[in-house]
């Protein structure tokens, strides 16, 4: 033991992030049960540079009294992709929470365990492209769109003070509430941008 000791030291090894069950082997006896965590991915220091966001993931091996070890490699994303920023104002729209609940009930559900958090923490990263594409098609040219929007209220409303008939005005009204939800989401977004600019300058 201290010989394979010194060699873990000489080798400057450490012990891989791991998720999991608290134990991972059991000697599956009737009387004396006795369960310890014996089974370790040891690294050298390189191993963090090439794969940053690597983790061991310890599960039932069906056949062994060891638990099965499976190492997962998520090496940093390269190509210079945008990183993900939530904006406020998606959960104003009506789509987000059906956006939200069809991930959430289409993916595996949580359950009380040690690797808990780290299950949130994938099922809300899995989630981060569906936000993203619904960000990308409500607020893509959003001032463009607002400014249209009231170029369409304007010419609404000379229609209803020109011919006024309960058509006109329920045109009138659909074209105000939508220039009013764009106008909001625009200056939710702006705000928004704004105090990260801010952050970033300081006074």
């Amino acid at each position: 033991m201290r010989e394979f000791q010194d060699v873990v030291r000489h080798c400057s090894l450490n012990d891989l992030g791991h998720h999991g069950p608290l134990y991972t082997w059991c000697n599956k006896r009737d009387e004396g049960l006795i369960c310890k965590k014996l089974d370790r991915v040891l690294i050298i220091e390189h191993w963090g540079d090439c794969f940053p966001h690597s983790y061991t993931v310890f599960e039932a091996g069906g056949c062994s009294d060891h638990a099965r070890g499976r190492i997962v490699l998520e090496a940093a994303a390269t190509g210079g992709r945008r990183p993900f920023k939530f904006v406020k104002a998606l959960a104003k729209l009506p789509q987000f929470h059906e956006v939200v609940a069809n991930h959430w009930n289409g993916t595996i559900p949580l359950f009380p365990s040690t690797s808990a958090m780290h299950c949130l923490s994938r099922k809300l990263k899995d989630l981060k492209p569906s936000l993203r594409s619904l960000g990308k098609e409500q607020f893509g040219d959003l001032s463009k769109r607002r400014r249209e929007a009231h170029e369409v209220l304007c010419h609404k409303q000379a229609a209803t003070l020109e011919s006024p008939t309960q058509q006109a005005l329920e045109e009138e009204t659909n074209a105000y509430s939508l220039w009013h939800h764009l106008a909001e989401l625009e200056e939710d977004y702006l705000k928004q941008k704004a105090k990260l600019h801010w952050l970033t300058v300081g006074d």
